[in-house]
């Protein structure tokens, strides 16, 4: 009777470890915000490392080369993209992403990128949306189409090196990280 106890044992304690380490970090959390001329910026400060998100007025030159859903509006009227860094130790996991809507089903949204882009690689893994995706040097090109509610949002960003693996223990940091950037 006692051998069929272990593993509840086993799992609450697991689940007691868990919740302690969440609460530690959830006490060191904290959050900020502040309005810009763009929209709002968040700042999360936690004792892993720190979240910022902000608003951009202009274009990244990687974003602007990616062709826009013909009448595709823009989801945020003020900024031209976010951008979204993960500051972990020295490093920077740095995405800019710029997200657009139109009322035009996925199916035409989907077909216009097909013909545009025909040389990118299409992730089969539909989970997030469907995904077109392209490695550059230094980065990695993804367009993102997805429904919510009555309308498609194209999503286009620039994510680091070696997504959407990021974080397989067999990649070396360098292809999973941006270096640090002075600003």
């Amino acid at each position: 009777m006692c051998v069929l106890l272990i593993p509840f044992a086993v799992f609450a304690a697991a689940f007691c470890v868990g919740a302690l380490a969440l609460r530690h970090i959830a006490k060191g959390l904290k959050v900020s915000q502040t309005e810009t001329r763009f929209g709002r910026a968040l700042h999360v400060d936690s004792p892993l490392g720190t979240i910022d998100v902000h608003p951009e007025g202009k274009l990244d030159p990687r974003l602007a080369v990616i062709p826009l859903y013909p009448g595709a509006m823009p989801e945020n009227a003020k900024a031209a993209e976010s951008v979204t860094e993960l500051h972990y130790g020295s490093r920077i996991l740095q995405e800019i992403s710029a997200s657009y809507w139109t009322s035009d089903n996925v199916k035409q949204v989907w077909k216009f990128y097909r013909q545009m882009l025909p040389d990118w690689s299409r992730n089969l893994a539909d989970a997030r949306g469907k995904e077109l995706i392209r490695d550059e040097k230094d980065c990695v090109l993804l367009i993102r189409i997805t429904s919510q509610r009555d309308r498609t949002v194209i999503e286009t960003s620039v994510k680091p090196r070696g997504y959407p693996n990021l974080f397989e223990r067999g990649m070396p940091l360098e292809n999973r990280v941006l270096p640090a950037v002075e600003q």
